[in-house]
C-alpha cells in the first residue's frame, strides 16, 4: 500500500503565479496558490571506514546544493477521486498537461505531497509528510509562452475543458500518444528522437497505409544481412512482421508482445555487427544492389 493511497495529493507546481481565490475545476479537484522553496540538495553519506587520524575525521556526509525550485501554487485532487494514490497522481499528471498545452508548456510538476505546501513546516513532530519527486529532469528544450500575463485569464479555458480532454485521454490512444510526446518532448535530449516521437503521433492520427514502406525496409534488411535465397526470403518476412509491430505502435494501436521487442533488439544488434564487421555503414546504391544480387 502505498503511503497516499489514503489521503489528498497535493501536486506542487512551479511556473504557475495564481491569485489569492482557489480555482475549483470540478469534481473537489482544485489550483490554489501557494509557497515553498525547495533547494533539491544532493546528500552524498559517507560509508568509508573512519580515519585513523583523530585529528582528521571525515564527515558523516557531504551536501552538494543544486538549483532551487520554488512552489508558487498546488494542485489538490481529493482522496475521494480513484482508489489509490497512482490514479490520483495519474489525474494531476493529466491536469498539467493540459495546463502546459493551453496555459504556458513551461509549468512544472516538481513535487507530490500528503499535505498543503504552505503546512508542511508547521506540522506537529508526530505528523510526518509524505513527499515524492517528479519532474527532476532538466529541460533540453525549454517551451515557455510569448505573453505570461494571459495564463490566469487562460485557466478558464482548462476549468471548462479538462474533463472533454481526459475523456478523449483516457479513449484515444492516438490521442494519449500525441498528448503524452507532446508533454515529454521537453525533457528528452535527444532532438532527433523528439522529433521522431511527435511525427510518430502525427502519422498515428493522420497517416495512410505503410505497406510499400514496409517492404522497402524489410527488404533492404534481409538483403543487407542475407544472400539471395530462401533464408533471405524468411527473413523480410520476420522483419515485415517486425515493422508491423512497430507501426501499431507509432500509430497509437500498440498490440506487440515482449517477443516482439526482443526481436527487434535482436535485429539491430545483427544490423550493427554487420556494418562493425564491413567498417562502413551501407548506402543506398549498396543496399540495391544486394537487393537485386548485383554485389
Amino acid at each position: 500500500m502505498h503511503p497516499l493511497d489514503d489521503a489528498d495529493l497535493h501536486a506542487g507546481l512551479t511556473g504557475l503565479e495564481l491569485g489569492v481565490d482557489p480555482i475549483d475545476l470540478g469534481d473537489g479537484v482544485v489550483l490554489a496558490r501557494t509557497f515553498a522553496k525547495f533547494l533539491t540538495p544532493l546528500t552524498l553519506v559517507n560509508t568509508s571506514p573512519p580515519s585513523t587520524d583523530p585529528l582528521k575525521p571525515k564527515p558523516a556526509y557531504w551536501q552538494m546544493g543544486s538549483p532551487e525550485k520554488v512552489i508558487t501554487a498546488q494542485l489538490i485532487v481529493p482522496r475521494h477521486i480513484g482508489k489509490s494514490f497512482d490514479e490520483r497522481f495519474e489525474l494531476a499528471r493529466f491536469t498539467v498537461l493540459v495546463l502546459r498545452l493551453w496555459s504556458d508548456p513551461g509549468i512544472g510538476l516538481h513535487v507530490v505531497s500528503s499535505h498543503r505546501f504552505e503546512e508542511l513546516c508547521e506540522l506537529p513532530e508526530d505528523r510526518h509528510p509524505f513527499m515524492v519527486p517528479v519532474e527532476t529532469r532538466p529541460r533540453h528544450f525549454p517551451l515557455g509562452t510569448l505573453d505570461p500575463s494571459n495564463v490566469l485569464s487562460s485557466l478558464k479555458w482548462v476549468q471548462e475543458n479538462w474533463k472533454v480532454a481526459h475523456k478523449l485521454y483516457s479513449s484515444s490512444t492516438e490521442f494519449r500518444l500525441a498528448a503524452d510526446s507532446l508533454d515529454a518532448g521537453q525533457f528528452v535530449p535527444n532532438h532527433a528522437l523528439t522529433l521522431v516521437s511527435l511525427w510518430a503521433s502525427l502519422e498515428a492520427l493522420f497517416s495512410p497505409s505503410t505497406s510499400e514502406l514496409k517492404f522497402r525496409v524489410s527488404a533492404l534488411i534481409s538483403a543487407y544481412l542475407e544472400p539471395p535465397g530462401a533464408k533471405r526470403l524468411e527473413l523480410q518476412k520476420q522483419v515485415a512482421s517486425l515493422y508491423d509491430m512497430r507501426s501499431a505502435a507509432a500509430h497509437g494501436k500498440p498490440r506487440h508482445e515482449p517477443e516482439h521487442l526482443l526481436k527487434s533488439f535482436e535485429l539491430v544488434r545483427r544490423v550493427l555487427l554487420r556494418m562493425i564487421h564491413e567498417a562502413a555503414v551501407p548506402n543506398k546504391e549498396l543496399l540495391e544492389r544486394r537487393l537485386f544480387g548485383a554485389v
